[in-house]
């Protein structure tokens, strides 16, 4: 009995490898568009409170991007956003980034509003026109009020 413990436990073993495996393929390729290709940008903020690795970026309320990574950079004390955005955008070097939420109910994103410059960021280049995070009252008043809009 004791063969075949071994040999069920081998079993098991592998099976639970391939599963885990076929996960991590498949968790990688939804963070990826087929056949689309990206570029790494980042961004400094005074605070990346309520921005999460894996959150969406968006333009105009579409997802051109995710943010990959958020640390700490030690000299500064400030965060530092790596994102990553759709290969086909070419984003001006003015653009204005912030972090927040289109709605309420909806998880915090990098939001990005493009800039009139000429020249666009590279791969690799830090973004430097950033907002600090709207916070929750802020969010209340622009969900309420349409960000100030009443002629609607």
């Amino acid at each position: 009995m004791s063969r075949q413990n071994h040999i069920g436990a081998i079993m098991c073993s592998t099976l639970v490898l391939a599963a885990a495996t076929g996960f991590g393929l498949y968790a990688t390729n939804t963070q990826k568009t087929p056949g689309k290709t990206s570029y790494e940008l980042s961004a400094r903020f005074v605070s990346a409170n309520g921005l999460a690795r894996g959150a969406d970026v968006d333009i105009a309320g579409v997802k051109v991007g995710r943010v990959s990574s958020i640390i700490l950079d030690p000299a500064s004390q400030m965060a530092i956003v790596h994102f990553r955005l759709d290969g086909a955008l070419r984003l001006p070097t003015d653009s204005t980034l912030t972090i927040g939420s289109s709605t309420l109910s909806s998880d915090n994103a990098l939001m990005i509003e493009p800039g009139k410059a000429t020249t666009v960021a590279q791969a690799g280049q830090m973004m430097t026109h950033t907002l600090e995070p709207s916070s929750l009252e802020q969010q209340v008043s622009n969900y309420i009020f349409g960000a100030g809009n009443l002629e609607q």
